[in-house]
């Protein structure tokens, strides 16, 4: 008798490998690097400096994808090219939250959702930021 095949996996997505990181873990731990080094750095100094077993190719890659993001200035370092972050960490998850509400038609509902989940400290920074009484 022939072995039962596997169940099939009706999701369009398989589970990723489990020695895979996690969707932005890669540009987090650059941009990290960048922030910490306060200087412009080439490929292959990120790769240094983020000690990870990463081919320089992968962290150009990541570069280039976070210069479309604009996450990323490069400016040239002999035949290539160093980059600076352009934002600090803070200006960075400001942006994220900005483009993630700009995807949704009914904002109000998303931020009415956001607020309602913010501890009462935050929320009350929040309304501190608003009355203009934070800077």
């Amino acid at each position: 008798m022939a072995p039962e095949a596997p169940p099939h996996d009706p999701s369009p997505h398989p589970a990723a490998a489990p020695d895979r990181r996690p969707a932005g873990e890669l540009e987090s731990t650059i941009l990290a690097a960048l922030w910490a080094a306060g200087t412009p750095l080439t490929p292959g100094q990120v790769q240094g400096a983020i000690g990870a077993e990463l081919a320089r190719t992968t962290v150009t890659t990541i570069l280039s994808r976070l210069y479309e993001k604009g996450a990323v200035d490069p400016t040239r370092a002999g035949r290539g090219f160093a980059y600076t972050p352009t934002e600090d960490e803070p200006g960075l998850t400001a942006r994220r939250m900005h483009s993630e509400l700009r995807k949704q038609e009914d904002r109000s509902t998303v931020l009415a959702r956001f607020v309602s989940q913010l501890t009462d400290e935050d929320e009350r920074l929040l309304r501190d930021l608003l009355d203009g009484e934070t800077s």
